[in-house]
């Protein structure tokens, strides 16, 4: 037993075991993300599998049940394609459409399994012989089945190959946190791939054939870094009507890693006075900040817990009671200013969020006369 790459392969499997719950109960908790979350998920999910393979083989384990040799190799050379669909996804783009592009993109696991076939009909007996074999120097390992410095080029070589698909499409996108984020994901593209060249590099020239474990371990860490430090549980909670003569609080976002970024530039454009527009509608507010309705509608779901007119209406209300405390504007004219297209909606979202009617604050904030009572009624 190697007891070096054991402790190296069992710190992996630890971080990346943390890491796969975390992802996992994104998954659960957050219905609006499921896409990216799957990636994710599928991602930690296939490091864990590569932990428990080297475990396996660093406590000889494969001597007794030699049936799980080379099982997963197709499923971790499908690794790269998960990180870079989760960048996808975080862009909009999902890779599972159409089909054939999914099948494309799978082909490289594909062929690793076809490969493995001859190795997989082999007896339990032969199986255990060949890698013990290959243990000795990975030249002794002569079948047509990737092993080695051939099965870790064939990662390295995607994982560079996504970098540089996603550097060419590059990211086309107004949000800076979410190029900031997906630029560090890139990151990690290249970290496996230096990783894995550098280890081919020492076995080739050196002689000195490290387990992959040891890359592994660290590999974990960081993304079990950049997820913990960019993201939290979600705890949306709808936002509650205030107390007569109290100012409306926004809600306040809840960190969800892609979606906290699209909310903030939501936000912002809102906070530049896009609410005050009568014809507002989530579908041009999405085109107004470059995304989807659809990852519009989730990010505002998810980080403000409103649905979004409820949301908007929450920025049209304090604009209101900012209009209705310092000037004499007219009630029936600030509705409309602020961006409702009907006094009975503005009135009912004012009480709502407000807790008094629109002449009833400004009779408790501001020196003006009150204004007839018609001015509160549809």
């Amino acid at each position: 037993m190697n007891y070096a790459t054991g402790a190296a392969a069992l710190i992996g499997l630890c971080l990346s075991g943390v890491l796969f719950f975390a992802t996992l109960s994104w998954m659960v908790n957050r219905a609006h993300t499921r896409l990216t979350s799957a990636w994710l998920v599928g991602l930690a999910f296939l490091v864990v599998l590569q932990s428990l393979e080297f475990l396996y083989h660093a406590t000889d384990l494969f001597t007794h049940w030699p049936f799980f040799l080379k099982l997963i190799d197709p499923l971790v050379v499908l690794l790269p394609l998960c990180l870079y669909g989760y960048i996808q996804a975080l862009q909009g783009r999902n890779l599972a459409r159409p089909r054939r592009r999914l099948l494309l993109h799978a082909s490289p696991a594909l062929l690793v399994a076809l490969l493995d076939l001859p190795y997989w009909s082999l007896p339990g007996g032969e199986k255990v012989a060949w890698m013990l074999k290959a243990r000795l120097g990975e030249d002794q390992w002569t079948l047509i089945t990737p092993y080695g410095n051939q099965y870790l080029a064939i990662i390295a070589a995607l994982c560079l190959g996504y970098w540089l698909l996603q550097h060419r499409q590059g990211y086309r996108g107004r949000k800076s946190r979410l190029g900031s984020w997906l630029a560090k994901l890139q990151g990690v593209q290249l970290l496996v791939a230096a990783s894995l060249t550098g280890r081919i590099l020492l076995s080739e020239l050196a002689g000195l054939d490290l387990s992959v474990a040891y890359t592994l371990a660290p590999v974990s860490a960081y993304l079990l870094y950049l997820v913990l430090s960019h993201a939290q549980l979600p705890t949306a909670m709808a936002p509650k009507a205030a107390a007569p003569g109290k100012a409306v609080t926004l809600a306040v976002p809840q960190e969800d890693e892609g979606l906290a970024l699209l909310f903030a530039d939501l936000e912002q454009a809102l906070a530049k006075g896009a609410f005050r527009n009568n014809e507002l509608s989530l579908g041009k507010l999405a085109a107004l900040c470059g995304m989807t309705s659809h990852q519009a509608s989730a990010a505002i779901n998810q980080c403000s817990g409103a649905h979004f007119y409820d949301w908007v209406n929450q920025y049209r209300v304090q604009a209101a009671q900012q209009a209705l405390a310092g000037t004499d504007t007219p009630v029936a004219r600030i509705c409309y200013e602020v961006g409702f297209n009907a006094k009975s909606t503005f009135n009912t979202a004012f009480r709502r969020l407000s807790g008094c009617t629109p002449t009833q604050y400004r009779r408790q904030h501001g020196s003006n006369a009150p204004e007839p009572p018609s001015a509160d009624t549809p």
